[in-house]
């Protein structure tokens, strides 16, 4: 009550009450790579209009009920509209985020998927995606790790690499089985070295129209050239840059050159690092692979037992574990599975409990080693759990 006697509707309160609905764009600007931010902005912007909204609604009750001038009260009034556009704005967002999720393919759709015809969407850094991901997300053999980061302190200081007469490369692939960290490879390596992350996979480039392809390929490096100093990923990196002696057809030896063009520089490719992920090297182009482009390579293999311990102790700490649950024989008894599989078995294994649980109708939240013994036995072939026992 006392701020409500203290406001009195003015020239210079109006001008101020306009500008809040213009913080929002700025903010979002600023911020359009961190959703977290712009959640926690969009929170205290609307905080901050429902308190203005109550307290010039009570002003107007106090002026009514006073006998006040009617230009007084439409004066008083004017103050409600920018206060409901705040609303209304972080309410319904942009409006050209409504077109852009109407033109989002119905199945697996990605409004950065530079495929999609007569797309307005600018293809921007995923940085994101790299903004929570840290070493400890890392379960790797200390000597990849040691060339990981020998690659990041050339990426974070080219000047003082070139004093050394060291020449950047122009990027990396990284090769192995699936599901065994080559993706969080390239994030951590993103974040660390303070660079701007962009990453697709072959889906989002090759496209059914003849030169599509190229075009894809193209306005992915550009936007990158934008951004630099940025990393590009490419997932399944096997099916871009496809070796010309394996039977490829005349558009994937079209998308291969185009691919080379643009490593060696057709576009100004300098300051931005390429990596490269794939389950077969053998398919890939001896061309992409010889000095200068991507001449390194760095085989992430299958975890150990000492890594998949440390991969279980990582997935299961967000678990309950009931008593007599032993994380080593779990790590002994898997392997040959990757990263992945143990984390698909931690996240069966928590289902496993919920449905034992649910039949039992005693809620422990606890996962057992029973849980997990069967989690595992879904990921494990026959041969292997007789090994196993």
């Amino acid at each position: 009550m006392i701020i409500v006697n203290y406001f009195e509707p003015g020239l210079l309160s109006l001008f101020l009450f306009q500008l809040l609905p213009l913080l929002y764009f700025p903010f979002h600007t600023r911020f359009w790579f961190d959703i977290k931010k712009q959640k926690m902005g969009d929170f205290v912007l609307i905080c901050i209009a429902i308190s203005l909204l109550v307290i010039v609604g009570l002003k107007l009750s106090f002026l009514i009920q006073g006998g006040a001038s009617k230009t007084a009260i439409y004066f008083t009034l004017l103050h409600l509209l920018p206060l409901i556009t705040t609303i209304l704005i972080i309410r319904f967002k942009n409006p050209l985020n409504t077109y852009i999720a109407s033109q989002k393919p119905a199945a697996g759709g990605n409004s950065q998927d530079p495929t999609t015809k007569n797309s307005a969407v600018e293809i921007r850094p995923q940085n994101h995606e790299i903004a929570d991901i840290t070493w400890d997300d890392l379960i790797i053999p200390n000597e990849i790790q040691v060339e990981i980061l020998s690659v990041i302190e050339l990426l974070r200081d080219p000047k003082t690499s070139a004093k050394y007469g060291v020449k950047i490369p122009k990027g990396i692939i990284f090769s192995g089985p699936p599901g065994n960290g080559k993706t969080t490879i390239a994030k951590v390596i993103a974040k660390t070295a303070g660079l701007n992350f962009f990453s697709f996979s072959a889906d989002q480039v090759i496209s059914k129209w003849v030169g599509d392809s190229e075009k894809n390929l193209s306005n992915l490096f550009n936007a990158a050239n934008k951004y630099k100093p940025a990393i590009v990923f490419i997932d399944e990196l096997d099916s871009i840059g496809r070796a010309r002696s394996s039977g490829g057809e005349q558009w994937s030896e079209n998308l291969l050159n185009h691919f080379l063009q643009l490593i060696d520089g057709v576009h100004n490719t300098e300051g931005i690092y390429i990596i490269g992920a794939t389950n077969r090297p053998d398919l890939i182009d001896a061309a992409l692979k010889r000095s200068g482009r991507l001449n390194k390579e760095i085989i992430i293999p299958q975890p150990d037992l000492n890594a998949r311990l440390h991969l279980f102790q990582l997935y299961l700490k967000k678990l309950k574990l009931a008593e007599g649950v032993d994380v080593r024989i779990l790590a002994k008894i898997t392997e040959g599975l990757s990263a992945a599989d143990i984390s698909g078995i931690c996240n069966q294994a928590g289902i496993n409990s919920f449905k034992r649980e649910t039949i039992s109708g005693k809620r422990e939240f606890s996962v057992s080693q029973l849980d997990l013994k069967n989690a595992i036995e879904q990921f494990l072939t026959e041969e292997q759990i007789n090994k196993a026992n």
